[in-house]
């Protein structure tokens, strides 16, 4: 049996990523070993013996481990490099702050896989693979909503922050997010610095914060007991980011930005919903908000079409292929 090492890095919405195409491999009858690249050694590396190492956006370069890094690099040949960037491979949210990893990788012997086509251009003979989504791990009992309108994920940049505003202008309390409480403390700072709100309203924005999420069924929970979902788009031009696949597998029903590869992947107000811009988006969630059972039966036909179009089997399977492991 062929083996997989699965580095996984310390990002929480990168393990979730990583974790899922590790079950894919197993689906695909591959053996894996998941590992954290802060806990991962070189002697680990050398007795496991992998076919493939496989890292999220620039993996075991993010370690500290002169060894590690220098025993992996040395036998490129040997281990197939494998790398899957959900990140813009050239921007801060893959090299954090260590821009350098950009040109290092670049000058090693790898196989690129991009959730953007918007970004193959950035790593020679990278290919283009979307995110997928293991609906196992989403799967929980049904729960009763809680929550009228969800927003997770980081609540920074100008984007993601003025949508947030509007949000809390035209819906007040009815506004969750979840993040990591450092992201939204800082996105308080941001919020009053540019006066996106009033001091009543930052009052209403701070009584918003519900903490962080941090494994797939606490998501799943609150994706399937919000009534609406709120997704905006921090990185990419043209692709769907994990949260258009997690949110209908936790059978949540979903309003995102649109993109040009949406409607490649899904039907539009069938399977889950999308806005242009900011008034588009106030006009749906007060559309759904008053019609709660279109929106039930929306994010039923969302579950349906990533179990049987974006499950991370099927990701995984292409991923072999293109790398030579799997005829």
């Amino acid at each position: 049996m062929k083996k997989i090492l699965a580095v996984l890095p310390n990002s929480i919405a990168g393990s979730l990523i990583i974790r899922g195409f590790a079950s894919g491999f197993r689906a695909n009858g591959f053996y894996v070993l998941e590992k954290d690249f802060r806990e991962l050694t070189a002697q680990e590396v050398s007795l496991f013996k992998p076919d493939m190492i496989f890292g999220y956006d620039y993996g075991f370069l993010m370690s500290d481990d002169t060894e590690l890094r220098s025993l992996i690099k040395s036998n490129e040949a040997k281990w197939q490099l494998v790398h899957y960037f959900a990140d813009e491979p050239d921007g801060k949210y893959a090299y954090v702050n260590r821009s350098e990893l950009y040109e290092e990788y670049k000058s090693m012997k790898t196989k690129t896989f991009i959730w953007d086509r918007d970004f193959l251009a950035q790593i020679d003979g990278a290919n283009y693979l979307p995110l997928g989504v293991n609906t196992k791990a989403y799967r929980i009992e049904p729960v009763e909503k809680e929550y009228a309108i969800s927003f997770v994920g980081r609540p920074l940049s100008d984007k993601r922050q003025k949508i947030l505003a509007e949000l809390i202008r035209q819906f007040g309390q009815k506004l969750n997010i979840f993040s990591y409480e450092k992201h939204f403390l800082q996105s308080l700072d941001d919020m009053k610095n540019k006066m996106l709100l009033n001091e009543k309203e930052m009052d209403t924005y701070k009584s918003a914060y519900r903490g962080y999420l941090c494994t797939e069924k606490d998501l799943a929970r609150v994706y399937q007991s919000s009534i609406i979902n709120v997704n905006i788009t921090l990185q990419g031009k043209t692709s769907l980011n994990y949260r258009v696949f997690e949110v209908p597998a936790s059978y949540g029903f979903l309003v995102t930005d649109h993109t040009e590869d949406l409607e490649r992947n899904f039907v539009i107000s069938r399977e889950l919903e999308s806005y242009k811009d900011i008034p588009e988006l106030i006009d749906k969630i007060k559309f759904y908000l008053k019609n709660q059972y279109i929106a039930e039966k929306i994010a039923i036909n969302g579950f349906s079409k990533v179990a049987k179009k974006h499950s991370y089997t099927a990701r995984a399977d292409m991923l072999l292929r293109a790398c030579g492991l799997k005829q």
